[in-house]
């Protein structure tokens, strides 16, 4: 059985996050594994960069507050855990742990353990927002190598009903697809619609859209995919009008290394893009 790991570095939301990564991980037959992770080492060096006199005394305060949070975090998820299975079925084996580890480092040693891991993390960045924006952090998207599952606030119980996967006729695409078809094949009735945006729709672009769904629907073995296409100006207001239409459980999107894609997962645009749709999102990296 695989495994997703929620990474945690604060309190904020802690309930809702680990009841959404339980129902998730429950109704798709994969482990969860939860890990707080604070990296103290990383916010001294923040703290320091451009100093020239006194540190900051409220950036004192924010380490001190982190570590008194941090002593006793294990003891808090297992107590949230722990009411969550009292009202919920769980079926699946779940483990705890805290650490000071660089958070980027933990996901790659828990990737090179299993393979098939997603990551599950907040959409809001904890670091920067407990210190005023003084403090910031390596988008974790960027520098992981596994898929990420970006959790929306307010958000408790999985749904995949809906699913929309973004495409801009990447290659890798159909893999993705291919991923993501094995990933919610325990859901029932789940429905993924394969999105394309294209503002300028001639007659080589219909080729183009034409062939593409017949590749995805040859490499994925999967006749029953819904394809959509808009004629937007961008693909941002593309998905926001399918998804004023119809309202999906889940937004997939590829990472990618140029092109659109690119340009949303930008450092300046990552959290805005994350924090947009109010929807989860589930990140691809290309390659």
């Amino acid at each position: 059985m695989e495994t997703n790991l929620l990474l945690l570095d604060s309190y904020k939301n802690m309930e809702d996050l680990v009841a959404y990564a339980f129902s998730f991980s429950n109704r798709l037959k994969r482990n969860l594994k939860i890990v707080y992770v604070f990296d103290f080492d990383w916010m001294r060096q923040s703290f320091m960069v451009g100093a020239t006199g006194p540190v900051n005394p409220a950036l004192v305060a924010v380490e001190k507050n982190a570590r008194k949070e941090f002593k006793v975090a294990e003891t808090k998820i297992r107590e949230v855990a722990a009411d969550y299975m009292k009202k919920h079925a769980v079926k699946i084996s779940f483990e705890v742990h805290v650490t000071e580890m660089n958070r980027i480092d933990v996901v790659q040693n828990e990737l090179d353990k299993e393979p098939g891991l997603i990551l599950f993390i907040s959409n809001h960045q904890s670091y920067s927002e407990a210190s005023g924006g003084l403090v910031g952090y390596p988008n974790l998207i960027e520098h992981v190598g596994c898929p990420v599952f970006v959790i929306p606030e307010n958000a408790r119980h999985a749904v995949l009903k809906e699913v929309v996967y973004a495409s801009d006729f990447n290659p890798e695409d159909a893999d993705a697809l291919k991923h993501l078809l094995r990933l919610i094949h325990n859901s029932a009735n789940a429905r993924i619609t394969v999105l394309h945006n294209e503002k300028n729709y001639g007659f080589e672009e219909k080729l183009m859209w034409t062939g593409f769904k017949e590749i995805v629907k040859e490499e994925t073995g999967n006749r029953k995919l819904s394809f959509s296409l808009k004629n937007n100006k961008d693909t941002v207001s593309a998905i926001e009008e399918f998804a004023g239409e119809n309202d999906p459980d889940l937004l997939v999107i590829m990472k990618e290394r140029k092109g659109f894609f690119e340009e949303m997962f930008t450092q300046n645009e990552t959290k805005s893009v994350l924090t947009h749709f109010h929807k989860p999102v589930l990140v691809y990296h290309e390659n």
